[in-house]
């Protein structure tokens, strides 16, 4: 596994001062991962960006014929997405903060409780899913809450760490102050 550093690649190391941040390119990911990276500002702690992925149906089935290169492709254009999500969330904080980008194909809430057992935290975006939703997809962050070694901070989606904090709330809810 290599790792994305802020514009290079890195060799894969254990850190084991970081914050772990889920990734999912969606609106609760990027409250989360500015969130973080706020709170990465805060206590001089890097930030480690998981996003899990799965192989779809035809992906598997390709990588089980032996279309081996299908897998690094797929890994790559994973990558490709998610570091273009990642600096566009974060805007110019990207290049102020250090963060890596750790791609894992598999399960989200395994992976991130997995990847994030030496973190000091592992900060997760959520959304409120019930009924049906909840019971065919599940929820990554109640995966988490239940199995993760780290504290886990779960941000919804409407929080804006820089608003919330000037002003002693976002949207009716505090940001949660930093953990560490």
């Amino acid at each position: 596994m290599s790792e994305f550093e802020g514009g290079r690649t890195a060799a894969t190391g254990t850190e084991r001062a970081f914050i772990a941040v889920g990734l999912d390119e969606g609106p609760a990911s990027a409250a989360a991962l500015r969130w973080a990276a706020e709170h990465s500002r805060s206590t001089g702690l890097p930030l480690r960006v998981i996003h899990a992925w799965q192989l779809s149906a035809l992906g598997a089935a390709a990588v089980t014929s032996g279309a081996g290169d299908y897998m690094q492709a797929a890994t790559e254009d994973a990558r490709a997405r998610a570091t273009r999500w990642v600096l566009d969330a974060l805007g110019g904080d990207s290049a102020e903060i250090r963060w890596t980008l750790d791609i894992v194909e598999g399960p989200p809430g395994p992976a991130l409780v997995g990847r994030s057992r030496e973190a000091k935290a592992l900060v997760l975006g959520t959304r409120e899913h019930t009924g049906l939703r909840r019971a065919v997809v599940g929820s990554v962050s109640h995966y988490c809450l239940s199995h993760a070694v780290p504290p886990v901070v779960a941000v919804p989606a409407d929080v804006e760490p820089t608003a919330a904090a000037a002003s002693g709330h976002g949207g009716g809810m505090a940001a949660p102050p930093p953990l560490l």
